[in-house]
């Protein structure tokens, strides 16, 4: 039987990278971002803004007629924001970093569960090691990664048949994230030293080592008792 991969923010990054193991594991995975890298009959990217709510509203998941061993959502797409002090952001921003990184992944958590009643369901939220720490000018990141793990917690405790959840930490990733980090104003990022030296100390994480961790939850789902799950608890050969 055929295994679905749904997984939001594959143009680049953790996601693309999640794509392609998926693939090599048999899955046909769908894609939803704003661009695209891959190219590959098992994969099918769907071009979305996934900060427009009213285009995830209208989102159609996959209609697969055959029986599927598995489904799989990963909630990857978010946004650092703008690193700033929350007086000195735009409204506008503030509003585009809670629909991106709260308020779609809840959006397609819904949606996936609906449309998948009665088969083997995983849903991966992608989360951070910021949900339980304050860092100055990162307060929506901070606060939507808060905000995820205890979707993700609630989402078990309903109990909806045939699901495991989980909220992954990935860790420090080297991607454009980082890069954009780096780059922060440190008038306003006390921390941005701490960040640089991430990357010169080559204590940056490879992107393709987390997705393997992460493919590794997926295939362990059953195995794994905790909700909230560090990849650098993962251990893979």
């Amino acid at each position: 039987m055929k295994k679905l991969a749904i997984i939001t923010g594959t143009g680049g990054g953790v996601g693309k990278s999640l794509s392609l193991n998926l693939i090599n594991k048999g899955y046909n995975v769908y894609g939803y971002s704003r661009t695209n890298e891959i190219n590959n009959p098992s994969f099918h990217f769907n071009k979305i803004d996934l900060s427009n709510l009213q285009k995830v509203k209208n989102l159609k998941l996959p209609n697969i007629s055959e029986e599927l061993a598995e489904v799989v959502l990963i909630n990857n797409a978010a946004t650092i924001g703008k690193i700033l002090p929350i007086n000195l952001k735009h409204l506008e921003d503030i509003i585009y970093e809670y629909n991106l990184n709260i308020i779609t992944p809840s959006l397609m958590c819904s949606k996936f569960i609906s449309a998948y009643p009665k088969n083997k369901k995983i849903i991966i939220n992608i989360s951070s090691g910021a949900a339980n720490t304050q860092i100055a000018s990162w307060s929506n990141y901070c606060a939507s990664k808060s905000a995820l793990d205890m979707f993700t917690k609630v989402l078990v405790e309903e109990k909806h048949e045939n699901l495991n959840a989980f909220s992954v930490y990935p860790g420090v990733v080297d991607t454009n994230m980082q890069q954009k980090i780096r780059k922060a104003n440190p008038q306003f990022f006390p921390l941005l030293n701490k960040f640089v030296s991430y990357k010169q100390e080559n204590q940056l994480e490879k992107v393709d080592i987390v997705a393997k961790k992460i493919l590794y939850i997926i295939q362990n789902a059953h195995k794994i008792s905790q909700n909230i799950v560090s990849v650098r608890d993962i251990h893979i050969n």
